[in-house]
């Protein structure tokens, strides 16, 4: 019995280390896409898409997210807001239930 309830347990904090670390690299990869399409010769749809190609190079590239992007005002300069959402992968890399959502923005200067 000891055994078995060690077993859940360890199951469950490699689970939960997983979750955290597919919402870290989102978020690392939304940020990346906002600042890359904030540079002065690029778009907003290019940072949208580097956001893509970051989280498909480090989750997979059968690893399903939608990735939306917008032209924003922050502290009265333009800027971008990078938007991921992705199924909340509670089996491994499955997304069982619940969504998780993540957002980064970064200003344009020049």
């Amino acid at each position: 019995m000891v055994a078995a309830l060690l077993t859940a347990v360890f199951l469950s904090v490699v689970q939960l280390a997983l979750v955290l670390h597919v919402r870290n690299t989102l978020l690392d990869a939304a940020a990346t896409g906002a600042r890359h399409g904030t540079l002065a010769d690029r778009s907003p749809a290019e940072g949208a898409e580097r956001t893509r190609e970051l989280i498909a190079s480090a989750l997979g590239p059968s690893f399903r997210c939608e990735v939306g992007h917008e032209v924003t005002t922050i502290g009265g300069k333009e800027g971008l807001r990078v938007t991921v959402r992705a199924g909340f992968p509670l089996v491994g890399y499955l997304p069982v239930a619940g969504e998780l959502g993540v957002q980064a923005e970064a200003v344009r200067y020049g």
